[in-house]
């Protein structure tokens, strides 16, 4: 008579270890071994920079891909895919293959497309996970080409009211942070403002330069350089407090316009459903690199201060951020669809 438990045994036993087997088979296929957290990649790692080069997006994101490639052991590259105010790389990395292989480095405009559209190609908080803030939120300055004559919040009110629609501000786009502080002011200030987009921050910024529009709202990361040479005129800044790198510049709160607090901040996404263990070792890698010397003097030359909190505090933040901005939107009555 066949050793019938005997066979059972046996093939239950063939049958787990084949599982493992197509199990450690898969985790393979993230990053190269089981043990996860110690290993290191077997491929180059694509960080998506959903806006063009030269950007503030772009020159933190090729710093920390600089140091994520030293301390991983392999090519992290950079890879620009802008276009509709960051949507089509952000919706790149949203429907990429959870692996480890693809992160995105996104601004606040990642919060305010999910108002200012009606309908997008993903969803923030069910097709990406939130890693790590890469620079800590900093509010933007207003600042002016030297040849609209104003030095004062106060001065361009009282110009803009002289001249309704003959002023203009440049943006890095249609539903970005810069368009959202140059509507809110407009509506707060009771001036008539003209909106001038560009496909992304740098364009935007060499027609300020070149005085072919008056105002921009930009990050404070794009603008050191040419305040300190008096290029252009930084007239106040959009957060709640003043930024230790300009102390002596007002806030529009403290101009009287009330609840105006609209930052400028940096932040590393991978796929939903990306496992922990990976979102965790991005997560390190990223902080250890934020704390080094070069990082942080780069950092402090750019006027922006490193993060580098958990992923649980970047989402609270996002989540946080996601709110405040709604109301913003609504006030400056912007609708792009």
């Amino acid at each position: 008579m066949p050793n019938t438990e005997g066979s059972l045994k046996g093939g239950a036993y063939r049958f787990v270890h084949a599982v493992l087997a197509i199990s450690t088979l898969l985790i393979s296929g993230l990053w190269g071994i089981g043990a996860f957290a110690q290993s290191c990649p077997t491929r180059p790692i694509k960080l998506v920079v959903p806006f063009p080069a030269g950007g503030p997006a772009d020159v933190l994101g090729r710093l920390i891909t600089q140091k994520l490639s030293e301390s991983l052991g392999t090519p992290v590259i950079v890879d620009n895919r802008s276009g509709a105010n960051g949507i089509i790389g952000t919706d790149l990395v949203a429907k990429a293959t959870p692996d480890g292989y693809t992160m995105l480095i996104n601004t606040g405009s990642t919060t305010i497309n999910a108002h200012v559209y009606s309908k997008l190609p993903y969803d923030l908080m069910r097709d990406l996970a939130p890693v790590t803030m890469v620079a800590a939120p900093s509010g933007l300055v207003l600042v002016s080409h030297p040849s609209l004559g104003v030095s004062s919040v106060k001065d361009l009110i009282a110009l803009a009211k002289q001249k309704p629609g003959q002023i203009s501000f440049s943006s890095s786009g249609n539903g970005s942070a810069l368009q959202l502080a140059g509507e809110l002011f407009s509506a707060i200030a009771g001036v008539k403002l003209v909106h001038v987009p560009y496909k992304g921050a740098g364009p935007a910024f060499n027609d300020l330069l070149s005085g072919q529009v008056q105002l921009m709202f930009p990050a404070t990361v794009s603008v050191m350089p040419y305040v300190n040479s008096r290029r252009l005129r930084v007239l106040a800044q959009t957060g709640a407090t003043r930024e230790p790198g300009l102390p002596n510049v007002p806030t529009l709160m403290e101009e009287g316009f009330g609840d105006f607090n609209i930052t400028g901040w940096f932040g590393i996404w991978v796929p939903a459903r990306t496992p922990d263990v990976i979102v965790r070792r991005f997560h390190a890698e990223i902080a250890r690199a934020l704390k080094l010397p070069d990082v942080r003097e780069r950092f402090d030359a750019l006027g922006v201060s490193p993060s580098g909190v958990s992923p649980g505090e970047f989402g609270r933040f996002v989540h946080e951020d996601y709110e405040r901005i709604g109301k913003y939107v609504k006030q400056a009555d912007i609708r792009l669809d």
